[in-house]
């Protein structure tokens, strides 16, 4: 009886391991990306989608852990574990919708053209058989062939790096996400290059990636969203990274 009890207390004790292994999950990342996410000089992830990430998990009792990898494998790594969320600035987009589950939109990033401010561009057609940096399958990406054709689009790892090809006239502009093409011509701070005023269409809006299988993590995280934006905390975050509560809505 004694080794009956004891071999149910150890099964007991490895379901109570497991339940609660299930409270830590993994968010795929790009850390290339900032103010989204960015690598320390001590490999700690940090930006703007890591302290969402964070005070996500406090309001539902779980810790996100990052998994640092290529963008264009983020959605990948989502579908094949559901206990990996995606969280690297992902777009919320028709296509993606196919292979994941997308929390409710948490910031519209919007898209820009970083240009030389002689460049003289100022409206679309004015990009039209124009070389565009993009991040290689990023909604930049997508739109930089929509108006140039894919012929005239080179792809980067990075923003980036597309940025300093730009400034080495490798290329003719960058399309980016608003507020990571703001925070990388503020790191270079070369007046030579302007984000132009060029009006490219609709918003752009970013999600939390989720598995399919995984619905009960998907409402809990919509909750927590619906928690820290009706308690301010969206705002503190674009005050922080953006110097401006209007990036947040």
């Amino acid at each position: 009886m004694k080794k009956l009890i004891a071999l149910l207390m150890a099964l007991m004790m490895i379901g109570c391991a497991a339940l609660a292994s299930a409270e830590t999950y993994y968010y795929a990342t790009n850390p290339e990306y900032p103010p989204f996410e960015s690598v320390e000089a001590d490999g700690s992830v940090v930006g703007y989608d890591v302290d969402l990430i964070n005070a996500i998990g406090e309001k539902i009792g779980a810790t996100f852990e990052p998994e640092s990898m290529a963008f264009d494998a983020v959605v990948s790594a989502v579908q094949a574990d559901p206990n990996t969320i995606g969280l690297s600035g992902i777009s919320i987009t028709e296509e993606r919708k196919l292979s994941v589950n997308f929390s409710d939109g948490y910031i519209d990033a919007g898209l820009v053209v970083i240009m030389k401010a002689d460049a003289g561009f100022a409206t679309v057609d004015d990009l039209k058989g124009k070389m565009i940096g993009v991040q290689l399958g990023t909604t930049s990406d997508f739109k930089a062939e929509e108006i140039t054709g894919a012929e005239n689009v080179q792809t980067y790892s990075t923003f980036i790096n597309a940025v300093l090809d730009l400034q080495g006239n490798q290329i003719d502009a960058v399309i980016v996400d608003a507020p990571v093409g703001m925070a990388i011509l503020a790191s270079i701070g070369d007046p030579s290059l302007i984000i132009a005023d060029i009006d490219l269409g609709a918003a752009d809006w970013y999600g939390i990636a989720v598995n399919k299988a995984n619905t009960e993590l998907l409402d809990k995280i919509n909750a927590a969203l619906a928690e820290l934006k009706a308690e301010g905390f969206m705002d503190q975050l674009a005050a922080k990274y953006f110097s401006t509560e209007e990036a947040a809505e």
